[in-house]
């Protein structure tokens, strides 16, 4: 048996509710698996120890608890749940006595007996529903045993007791009996009977979760000794990895309000996400509530009857839905002097979630401030927990994802960095490829952030909030600047990658065609066209004959030959005061005056330094980067002659 340093600080936060299973695994060596599993503030299961047993028996498993206690420092659980074993049950009383410990049967065990012991009866599925029925809609002991012994004397299943009678179906007695002994343990599975102590929802009608999951996927039947360390650290890492993430998560991200409730509002300020779901699942159902009646009991005391729907798991769905519309009265005692009430349902006690029927009172009796009774510490995301400091052997505090990526990235440099250092030439070679790759990484932030913010998607939306966000806990702190102090820690923003090629072919398309800058995708919309029989186009205009043909380009030319009126001036200059531009080349060439600058194209302007040609509709456009030019300003060695360029700029 062993328990490691993280698990043994998370037991002081979340140690009220443990769950024991020894039934997981039995390897070729014949040790089960046995392990110690509690639930976090997220609602994830956390390992709070393990143990590979040798023998299955009473002596075994009292000296495991004791060790376990004895490891977290005596303190012993409010609540402990196990499989169905009278033995057990035993032994955890000699360890953990009672009130202390309340000790509690997995329902999911017991409930994957009822077809092996009841499957043989002739009614199976209807004492099958009756009884689910009876088991998870009882909200005190005294429903159950009303609703039990209905169900049991209407499907004839307590015949058991007359061993005389020899018509009696040997599968019905045997189903009988099996029945007569989970009611006689009753108060060790049923809901009504431990529904007001907390369970942290490890165990309920809504989440049916077996424990065996933990780590499925790292440890199998036929897993050896030796490997057994490794596998088991690795499921443990991403168990650790899988909370801080969530940690992260709670404090960049805030959930919406679905309503205006004074208990969602302050529950979305200081509950984790995971339970923050919970809350607002409570407040969507509030709507379903009715107010039947009002009594007052004292002059602090108010009682209220409410109705709601019934609830139930649905297997199927994977989640919870309406029995038929039926409706059932909630009464609920309001204190008003503490602003504290209590419902039937006892959901708050056995799930530390405000259930809708107190939040309908509250809101019905006006309350604007939340009672700190209701408020758990457990579920906070606000609170630093010790366990997450803690350095073990599967997780160090210190090694984040920035971290890692940090060190890839020295152990990368480093080499290069000392063939630098070895004179002058290959220092220059080695910071000029470092300036690349800064400016580089800069270029393709800047794009990447512009396209998600084009497309306004989800990425453009996590850049946003990954850099406005808080700084994220444990993130590597950047290199100290010029004035030696060290630059605060941003989140690192997420950033939208280049699509990964399938079956390891490269991508068809460039970078540049992939990410389109936002105004540049001007391809016109397809036209539809509705075409006959013979593929002619009914909707098409008759052909015109073309008109003005193009003329076509000759080089090299004369300014001079293209327009008689173009006056010489100082055998360099050319043009005039007012453009004269050649009849057969509208807007086709732009002759820079010798005073103003005027540009003949509609799609481009003169402004500030730059002047742009136009050289033809459909041949592109030539620009000058080499000359400036300013509105008004004489144009001094300027030849007016061009080039035809095909389409380029």
């Amino acid at each position: 048996m062993w328990v490691d340093a993280r698990s043994r600080a998370a037991y002081q936060y979340f140690g009220d509710v443990v769950c024991f299973d020894s039934t997981y695994l039995t390897n070729k060596y014949d040790l089960p698996f046995s392990n110690f599993v509690g639930v976090n503030h997220h609602g994830q299961t956390i390992l709070l120890g393990c143990a590979l047993l040798s023998h299955e028996n009473a002596e075994t498993f009292v000296w495991l608890f004791r060790a376990w206690l004895s490891c977290m420092g005596g303190k012993a659980p409010a609540a402990i749940m196990t499989y169905q074993d009278a033995a057990m049950r035993k032994e955890i009383r000699i360890v953990m006595p009672m009130p202390h410990t309340r000790h509690r049967w997995c329902m999911w065990h017991i409930m994957q007996k009822f077809s092996r012991k009841l499957g043989s009866l002739t009614d199976y599925p209807q004492i099958k529903v009756a009884l689910k029925n009876v088991i998870y809609n009882s909200l005190s002991p005294e429903e159950f045993e009303e609703g039990w012994a209905e169900a049991i004397k209407k499907y004839k299943l307590e015949v058991c007791v007359d061993d005389t009678n020899k018509d009696t179906n040997k599968d019905t007695k045997q189903s009988s009996k099996w029945l007569q002994v989970l009611y006689k343990q009753r108060d060790m599975w049923i809901p009504a009977y431990v529904k007001h102590i907390f369970w942290a929802r490890m165990q309920t009608t809504q989440r049916v979760e077996s424990i065996n999951s933990f780590f499925d996927g790292y440890l199998k039947k036929n897993t050896r000794l030796y490997q057994f360390a490794p596998r088991y650290c690795k499921a443990m890492e991403s168990r650790a990895n899988d909370e801080r993430a969530a940690d992260v998560n709670c404090s960049r991200f805030t959930r919406p309000l679905v309503g205006e409730f004074v208990y969602e509002r302050k529950c979305q300020k200081v509950y984790t996400d995971a339970k923050f779901v919970e809350v607002q699942v409570q407040c969507t159902r509030v709507c379903y509530v009715t107010p039947v009646s009002k009594k007052d009991i004292s002059d602090v005391e108010v009682e209220h009857t409410v109705s709601d729907r019934v609830w139930i798991w649905s297997k199927f769905l994977k989640k919870e839905i309406s029995l038929g519309g039926s409706k059932r009265t909630y009464v609920v005692l309001f204190n008003k002097e503490t602003l504290f009430g209590k419902c039937d349902c006892k959901y708050f006690e056995c799930h530390g979630i405000v259930c809708r029927h107190i939040i309908k009172v509250l809101d019905m009796e006006n309350v604007v401030t939340i009672p700190a009774s209701y408020i758990m510490d457990r579920w906070r995301k606000d609170i630093q927990r010790k366990h997450t400091l803690v350095k073990v052997a599967y997780h160090d505090p210190e090694k984040t994802k920035e971290i890692n990526r940090y060190e890839k990235i020295m152990n990368a440099v480093e080499p290069a960095a000392l063939l630098g250092s070895q004179n002058e030439q290959k220092l220059d070679i080695m910071l000029e490829m470092v300036r690349a790759a800064m400016l580089r990484m800069d270029v393709s932030d800047v794009v990447t952030t512009e396209v998600a913010d084009n497309e306004g998607g989800a990425a453009s939306v996590l850049n946003r909030r990954g850099s406005d966000g808080p700084p994220t806990l444990g993130s590597v702190n950047k290199p100290p600047n010029s004035s030696g102090e060290e630059s605060p820690c941003q989140s690192p923003p997420i950033l939208a990658k280049d699509p990964v090629p399938r079956g390891g072919v490269k991508a068809h398309r460039s970078r540049e065609k992939r990410f389109i800058p936002p105004g540049e995708n001007t391809k016109p919309a397809k036209k539809q066209v509705r075409k006959n029989k013979k593929g002619v186009a009914e909707d098409a205009p008759p052909e015109q004959p073309a008109t003005n043909p193009p003329v076509p380009f000759k080089q090299p030319m004369d300014p001079v030959a293209m327009n008689p009126d173009y006056t010489r001036h100082q055998g360099i200059k050319y043009g005039n005061a007012q453009n004269n531009f050649h009849p057969g080349w509208p807007n086709q060439f732009v002759m820079a005056g010798y005073n103003t600058v005027n540009i003949v194209d509609p799609q481009h302007q003169v402004g500030g330094n730059n002047v742009r040609a136009c050289v033809g509709q459909m041949s592109g456009t030539l620009i000058y980067p080499q000359h400036n030019y300013n509105n008004g300003a004489p144009m001094q060695n300027y030849q007016a002659s061009a080039t035809r360029v095909g389409g380029g700029v």
